[in-house]
């Protein structure tokens, strides 16, 4: 892998792991422009992991206050804190089943560009479903709407379906202020993310040698640089209620996506 390479793959995961526009369907796609799947997929495999890690300390750092309050009133007790806890919990159910059960066979959606252009299609609609939706002014979700918004992170395994998209729109169906339902997201966010990047790791280390340390060094700070300057935008779209504007955007990219596949076919 070049640095490059390297460069490429940093600037897409930083930049769309947190606009609603699915970094994993961005990856997959330049990883298969740039052909890091081609041979058994190690060293793609590997920096996914490694820019995953990079944009989950973006999220510590963007998001640290509320993090650091949930966890300062769960040493002293607080209800709400543990009320919170509680909804992160029955929220994080549905994402990690799905990923358990299907994480032997996630790759081959990777490499699929008609399931890639489809997806990014349908998660235009997820987005444009929002636009009536910007208004609400709940700061937290009830139980059920928790595993509904748990549902959308386990739709998100999928590549080309975003994680903060679906999560953040079912938010937005429930009447939740759109800055509440992206930190919600968010935080949700820090176990998945760091789960996700553990059942990879034992695979993923075997594509070191073909990625080498200076490639991965500017994959890493690279996504975590974009990933903070991605939070700070969608913070103002969401204030801007323009949270619905990325759909055409992924209309255009899913058409183009399988309009590639049609000519490599």
């Amino acid at each position: 892998m070049t640095l490059l390479d390297a460069l490429i793959l940093g600037l897409v995961q930083g930049i769309t792991e947190f606009l609603p526009i699915s970094s994993d369907g961005h990856l997959a796609l330049a990883e298969n422009l740039l052909g890091l799947r081609a041979t058994g997929g190690l060293s793609g495999i590997f920096v996914d992991v490694a820019v995953h890690v990079a944009t989950l300390a973006a999220i510590v750092v963007a998001f640290r206050e509320p993090i650091i309050r949930l966890a300062r009133g769960l040493l002293v007790r607080d209800r709400q804190a543990w009320s919170d806890l509680g909804l992160y919990a029955v929220a994080s159910v549905p994402a990690a089943v799905v990923g358990l059960a299907i994480k032997d066979s996630i790759e081959l959606l990777y490499r699929s560009l008609p399931f890639i252009g489809v997806a990014f299609v349908v998660m235009g609609g997820i987005l444009w479903s929002t636009r009536r939706r910007m208004g609400g002014t709940r700061e937290r979700p009830n139980l059920w709407e928790a595993l509904l918004i748990g549902v959308g992170q386990a739709a998100a395994i999928a590549p080309a379906i975003s994680r903060s998209g679906c999560t953040i729109a079912a938010g937005l169906w429930r009447g939740m202020d759109p800055v509440r339902a992206a930190e919600f997201s968010f935080v949700l966010g820090v176990p998945a993310i760091a789960g996700a990047a553990l059942l990879e790791a034992p695979e993923a280390a075997k594509g070191y040698a073909q990625v080498g340390g200076p490639a991965l060094a500017v994959a890493f700070v690279t996504a975590f640089v974009t990933g903070l300057a991605a939070i700070a935008l969608l913070r103002r779209l969401l204030r801007a209620r323009a949270f619905h504007r990325f759909a055409p955007y992924l209309w255009v990219l899913g058409a183009a996506t399988l309009g590639l596949w049609a000519v490599r076919g």
